[in-house]
C-alpha cells in the first residue's frame, strides 16, 4: 500500500511538473519570449521546485548557434557543474547517454535533447549530495520531453527563416534566370519538390515577351529565355492562355498534374497578374511547412519579376525581344554591350513621303494623323526588329534604325544587307496601308516612303540622363541628308557603303548619282536600290 501511494505521489509530482513547464512555455509563446528569456524564466522555477542548486540547458538559440543557458541557486556564485567534461561527453551527439553522478559533494543528472531524432543539445540538474537521484533524473526527463517540443518549433521557424533568407539572396542576382536557378536549387533541397513551373510576362498582354521555365528537381528542363523567339512560340501561346486563366494546356504539355499554384500579383490599387508558380510534390501533397516556404518563394519571385519587367521594358524600347533576353542573361550587359564605343553600323532613315500634304488634305483631323503615325511607326519598328535591327528614335514621322548593335555578331556587309532588306519591307508595308479599313481614305493617292541607307563608323551606345541608345558621327548626319534626297518610294544607298556588301549579294542598284547638301563640303554620292 505504501509503495502504491509513493508511486501515485511520484506520478502526480511529475504530472504537475510537466504542467508547470508547459504553462510557462505557453506564456512565453504568447509574449513572444526569446529562447534566452524562456529558459531564463524556466530554469529558476524548475531548480527551486526540485531543490537543485543549479540547472542548465545547452541548446541552439534563434541564430542556431549552440549556447549554454544556466541558473544558480546562489545568485552570487557562477554555475558550477561537477565533472563537466565527462557529463558533456556522455550527453554529446555521438554518445547520447543519460547521466547520473551521485558524488560525495553533489548529485548531477543530465541527458541529451532530442528534436525530431536530431541531437539538439543537453540539459541537467545539480543538487546537494544525498538528493534523490532517480527522482531528479525522472523529473529532468519529464522536463526535456516538454522542452523538446518547444525547441522543435524554434528550430523549424529558424530553419524556415534561413531558407527564406537564402531564397531572397539568390533572387537578388542581376540575371533573373541565374537567380531563379539558384533559388530553385535551394528550394529543392528543402522540400520534396518534383516539378516547378514559372510563367511570367515581361510586358503585360504581350505573348512574345512571356517566358516559361520548368525545373525537374533543380534541373532546368525548359527555358524560353534561351534560343530564338520562334522556337518557343507555341509554348508561349499556351503560357499566355494559362496566365489569363483561359486554359491549363500548358501544364498538360509539360506533364504537370496535381500541383500547387501561386499567383504572382503586382499592384495594390490595380492588381495585375505578372506570373504564376506551379509546383508538384514527390509525395503528392505538401505539408504546412512546405507550403509556407513555397508562398515565400512565390513572393520573392513576384518582386524579382516586377524588377525584371522594369528592366525589360527599358531595354525593349530599343531592342527586339530576343536581344533583350540575351542582354539580361549577362550581369555586366551595360558595360559589355551598351557602353559607348566606335563600331561600323548600318544606318536606316525612313520617312513618310508627302506627310504634310497627306495630313492636311487627306486625313485632316489630328486624331487621324496620330492614328497613321502610331500604326505606321509601330509596324515599321516591328520590321526593324524582325531584321535584327535596333530602334534608335523617331523624329517627326521619320524612323531611325541601326543594324549591328548591340552584339555586332555579323560582318559589316551583312549589317548593310539587313538594313536594305528592312527598308524594302517597310516600303512594302507602307504601300499596303491603304488596304486596311482604317486608312481607306489613302487608297486614291496611295502612301509611300523615302529612305536613306548607309554604312559608317559610329560612336554608338547609351547616352544622356535617360541612357538612350543612339549613335553619333558625320555618317549618321549624312544618312539623314541622303534620306532627304530620296523621292517617293526611293531607297538611296551611299556609294561608299555598297562596296562593303558581301560578294554574293543579290541587290541591284541604279546609276551613281551625286547631290550637294547643306553644310557638307563634298556632294553625296549614292545609288538607288532597284
Amino acid at each position: 500500500m505504501a509503495q502504491a501511494e509513493n508511486s501515485d505521489t511520484s506520478l502526480r509530482a511529475l504530472y504537475e511538473l510537466r504542467n508547470m513547464v508547459d504553462e510557462l512555455i505557453e506564456e512565453g509563446l504568447v509574449h513572444h519570449w526569446s529562447v534566452s528569456e524562456m529558459l531564463g524564466a524556466l530554469l529558476p522555477r524548475v531548480g527551486e521546485r526540485l531543490g537543485a542548486t543549479s540547472a542548465f540547458v545547452e541548446t541552439y538559440g534563434e541564430d542556431l548557434s549552440l549556447r549554454l543557458f544556466a541558473w544558480s541557486g546562489d545568485a552570487g556564485k557562477p554555475v558550477s557543474i561537477p565533472d563537466k567534461a565527462d557529463v558533456f561527453a556522455r550527453t554529446s551527439e555521438e554518445q547520447r547517454e543519460r547521466v547520473i553522478l551521485d558524488g560525495p559533494s553533489a548529485v548531477v543528472v543530465a541527458q541529451h535533447l532530442d528534436v525530431a531524432g536530431a541531437w539538439f543539445g543537453r540539459a541537467g540538474l545539480v543538487a546537494p549530495a544525498k538528493s534523490d537521484a532517480p527522482r531528479l533524473a525522472a523529473s529532468l526527463n519529464a522536463i526535456c520531453e516538454v522542452l523538446d517540443n518547444y525547441l522543435f518549433s524554434i528550430r523549424a521557424m529558424r530553419e524556415k527563416h534561413l531558407v527564406m533568407m537564402q531564397l531572397g539572396n539568390a533572387l537578388r542576382h542581376r540575371v533573373l534566370g541565374e537567380g531563379v536557378k539558384q533559388a530553385v536549387s535551394i528550394l529543392a533541397k528543402t522540400i520534396p519538390m518534383e516539378r516547378l513551373v514559372i510563367v511570367y510576362v515581361a510586358e503585360e498582354n504581350a505573348a512574345k515577351t512571356l517566358h516559361v521555365q520548368m525545373f525537374v528537381g533543380d534541373d532546368l528542363a525548359v527555358d524560353t529565355l534561351a534560343g530564338e523567339q520562334q522556337t518557343h512560340a507555341p509554348l508561349r501561346l499556351l503560357g499566355r492562355e494559362y496566365l489569363a486563366g483561359e486554359s491549363t494546356k500548358l501544364l498538360d504539355e509539360l506533364g504537370v498534374t496535381a500541383a500547387q499554384e501561386e499567383v504572382l500579383i503586382n499592384g495594390i490599387t490595380k492588381s495585375v497578374v505578372v506570373g504564376k508558380v506551379v509546383v508538384t510534390s514527390k509525395h503528392g501533397v505538401f505539408n504546412t511547412y512546405d507550403r509556407e516556404l513555397l508562398s515565400a518563394f512565390a513572393g520573392f519571385i513576384r518582386q524579382r519579376v516586377v524588377d525584371f519587367n522594369k528592366e525589360w521594358r527599358s531595354l525593349a524600347s530599343s531592342f527586339r525581344p530576343d536581344d533583350v533576353a540575351r542582354l539580361l542573361q549577362n550581369d555586366d550587359y551595360e558595360q559589355r554591350f551598351l557602353a559607348p564605343r566606335e563600331e561600323t553600323v548600318a544606318i536606316l532613315y525612313v520617312d513618310i513621303s508627302g506627310f504634310t500634304r497627306i495630313s492636311e488634305t487627306v486625313l485632316k483631323t489630328p486624331a487621324k494623323v496620330a492614328e497613321l503615325v502610331e500604326t505606321w511607326s509601330r509596324d515599321a519598328v516591328e520590321l526593324v526588329w524582325d531584321h535584327g535591327g535596333v530602334f534608335d528614335k523617331m523624329v517627326g514621322d521619320c524612323v531611325i534604325a541601326l543594324f549591328g548593335p548591340p552584339f555586332y555578331d555579323d560582318p559589316a556587309g551583312n549589317r548593310l544587307s539587313r538594313a536594305l532588306r528592312c527598308a524594302k519591307a517597310i516600303r512594302e508595308m507602307t504601300n499596303k496601308l491603304p488596304q486596311r479599313v482604317a486608312f481607306e481614305v489613302l487608297r486614291e493617292g496611295g502612301i509611300a516612303v523615302s529612305t536613306g541607307v548607309n554604312l559608317a563608323p559610329l560612336f554608338v551606345g547609351q547616352f544622356g540622363p535617360n541612357s538612350n541608345f543612339t549613335g553619333f558621327s558625320s555618317g549618321m548626319n549624312n544618312t539623314a541628308r541622303l534620306q532627304g534626297c530620296a523621292g517617293k518610294d526611293e531607297i538611296l544607298v551611299m556609294e561608299e557603303a555598297i562596296g562593303a556588301l558581301p560578294a554574293n549579294h543579290t541587290f541591284e542598284f541604279g546609276a551613281r548619282k551625286s547631290a550637294p547638301v547643306k553644310n557638307v563640303a563634298e556632294p553625296l554620292e549614292f545609288r538607288a536600290l532597284l
